[in-house]
């Protein structure tokens, strides 16, 4: 890794920090409408998540069909564009639904199925949980794609690596528009009346239903290659696991809602912390599988030295990185005048919890990535959303941990 990767990535992931104060203040200024609905907060680590793990797999896999000559650096309607495009707008519409209703279920299964303060129902909490996360799944995917195609192509062009870039600012794009997205879905949902909430979930249920039957065996999926089948097939299970983890994330944050809405300072860090830790792990994944594309990194058990020094230094970027995320996320709180603790404390938080995180995570990432390509799998497929969805898993626990073993919750 020289000096070129390191201040790419350090660029990037200082970018997305910066970027994610406008995810950490939408968190923290709606910590009202979270109070209305509190099962909403365990749709936000599976929202964001999603929009990381399949937009960042299909710029992964469109850098690795760059640095293989697959496709050149200029959009052109040809399969590997059409298929990946429509297979992963299909596997987000598919998997918002699916995120919703075991959002919903595991709400029920916590006690907070209230609106209001007054109980629903448990038909009418999925109801309307899968409605809003489908509905901000299709709005999200018309920035989300052509965001996606400039970031590769573009980065590509102008002679950048796009590994370094692509999944962070692809990840800070999904956090920026994801949350004001998902509440303002929220707020429309619960301003109409429930025949035209019905109206909407069933369209958007045929939509995708239309979508994945044109996908998986329609014509395009005949040809000789069959991308889109690859993708769908290869994703399905992953992005399934990374749904289940990411609601379970969603869970630890809602087991510690109300003391977490009371300080709703520690709301703004949440999204930058738990993004940077999947943006870290984005890079390291994509450069694996560019490396095991072109031959240069062999698929061992063993890392070899050149990683174990990219582990180091990604430790080193991590000092900055999560200072910078601490320092940032109190500069709002102080800003907007959110209830907060105080910088000194709120910087170290976020530099110990960050430090931790980053061991499984480097791990993780160069296994999940060799040992996908051992199995004849594609680890643009595998190691991102895989890595992203248990980093806000390990993320939450190490965030929540940290703030309790320093006494603020």
């Amino acid at each position: 890794m020289d000096s070129r990767d390191i201040k790419e990535s350090t660029l990037a992931l200082s970018l997305v920090t910066v970027g994610n104060l406008i995810t950490g203040f939408v968190l923290g200024y709606s910590s009202p409408l979270l109070s209305l609905l509190p099962a909403l907060f365990l749709l936000v680590p599976p929202s964001i998540g999603l929009r990381g793990n399949i937009y960042a797999s299909l710029g992964s896999r469109l850098n690795s069909y760059l640095h293989t000559g697959r496709i050149s650096p200029k959009f052109e309607i040809t399969k590997e564009y059409s298929e990946n495009l429509v297979s992963s707008t299909f596997l987000l519409l598919l998997f918002s639904m699916t995120s919703g209703f075991m959002a919903a279920m595991m709400a029920y299964f916590m006690g907070l199925t209230t609106f209001g303060g007054e109980e629903i129902s448990l038909v009418m909490l999925s109801f309307d949980m899968i409605t809003i996360s489908a509905l901000s799944g299709i709005l999200s995917a018309t920035l989300m794609i052509p965001s996606t195609l400039v970031i590769s192509l573009g980065s590509y062009s102008y002679g950048w690596n796009p590994d370094n870039l692509t999944a962070p600012f692809i990840t800070l794009i999904g956090d920026v528009v994801t949350l004001p997205i998902l509440f303002l879905s929220a707020k429309v949902i619960f301003g109409i009346p429930v025949g035209v909430r019905i109206f909407i979930f069933l369209s958007l249920l045929f939509f995708t239903a239309v979508l994945g039957f044109i996908t998986y065996y329609g014509q395009m999926s005949m040809e000789k290659h069959r991308i889109a089948r690859r993708i769908i097939r290869e994703s399905s299970w992953v992005l399934l696991a990374c749904v289940i983890l990411d609601v379970f994330a969603g869970s630890v944050i809602g087991i510690r809602a109300e003391e977490l809405i009371i300080i709703a300072g520690l709301l703004t860090v949440i999204p930058s912390f738990l993004e940077d830790g999947g943006a870290i792990g984005g890079i390291l994944s994509s450069r694996f599988s560019s490396l095991l594309h072109l031959g240069v990194l062999k698929p061992n058990i063993k890392p070899p030295l050149e990683i174990l020094k990219v582990f180091g230094v990604f430790h080193l970027i991590g000092l900055f990185i999560f200072a910078l995320i601490g320092v940032l996320a109190q500069t709002l709180n102080i800003f907007i005048g959110l209830q907060t603790i105080s910088t000194l404390e709120l910087v170290l938080i976020t530099i110990v919890a960050g430090q931790i995180l980053l061991v499984p995570l480097n791990l993780m990432s160069y296994y999940f990535s060799i040992l996908s390509f051992r199995k004849g799998l594609d680890p643009d497929n595998i190691g991102i959303p895989l890595i992203t969805s248990i980093m806000d898993v390990l993320g939450t626990l190490c965030f929540i941990g940290t703030l309790i073993v320093f006494g603020v919750i």
